[in-house]
């Protein structure tokens, strides 16, 4: 779908996204420079933003809908290596890899996203500490998903584990108890690192002692000092 430079009412718009999230802490004239490289961007539902092993792509800030970034495993099967929700970087690491990028990123529910200059976005980084560790945590909450994913993936962390610290952290990070999954129980098994038959079954085991409460794609964390117990054992 085609990019468009900033104009009014949009570049208000986008001033207003820039103040939220991880961008808060930019002042005014920093925000101000990262929307006047911006290119807004709509995407359709199965898009692809960027591709494994492109050689490069700016950073891009998700305005609304839904993208996940997944990588191919081996058989032809795709990991899925996390979702992306609204007010965060797809990957706050294409400001630093070398040697091409190491996922893909796909449109799972149509929306809007921001395409930010890469060295703009450097030079802010450059002269706004408190931006720049708010990256640092970003990308360390990311590594360490992974790290558990892939001790996931060597047997070490068991299914329901694996469950109910996936949404303890959904709930974490959307602050908030009543969790809207959003998509298939397909796609979020491949998150989790489980079969969908797999993922179907500690739902409803966890719903069956109390912890949940699961209605179509909506999840109810009802017992969180349980699901974090069951998390840490």
């Amino acid at each position: 779908m085609p990019e468009s430079p900033l104009k009014e009412p949009a570049q208000q718009a986008v001033l207003t996204a820039l103040g939220n999230g991880l961008f808060a802490v930019l002042r005014p004239e920093e925000r101000l420079a990262l929307a006047g490289h911006a290119r807004l961007r709509a995407f359709a539902k199965g898009e692809v933003l960027f591709r494994e092993g492109q050689e490069s792509a700016d950073p891009a800030f998700l305005l609304s809908g839904l993208v996940k970034l997944s990588r191919s495993a081996p058989r032809g099967r795709e990991c899925v290596l996390h979702l992306v929700r609204p007010g965060r970087l797809l990957d706050a690491g294409v400001l630093f890899y070398e040697g091409g990028l190491p996922a893909s990123a796909m449109g799972v529910r149509e929306g809007r996203l921001l395409w930010l200059d890469k060295r703009a976005l450097l030079a802010v980084l450059r002269d706004n500490a408190a931006l720049g560790l708010g990256l640092i945590a970003a990308l360390s909450l990311r590594q360490r998903l992974f790290i558990n994913k892939l001790a996931g993936s060597q047997g070490r962390i068991s299914a329901s584990r694996r469950v109910a610290a996936w949404l303890l952290h959904r709930s974490k990070m959307e602050k908030t108890d009543a969790l809207d999954l959003g998509v298939s129980r397909e796609i979020l098994a491949r998150l989790v690192g489980i079969s969908r038959e797999s993922l179907s079954r500690e739902l409803s085991q966890l719903a069956a002692n109390g912890l949940i409460s699961v209605e179509r794609r909506r999840v109810l964390l009802l017992d969180r000092a349980g699901l974090q117990k069951l998390a840490d054992s």
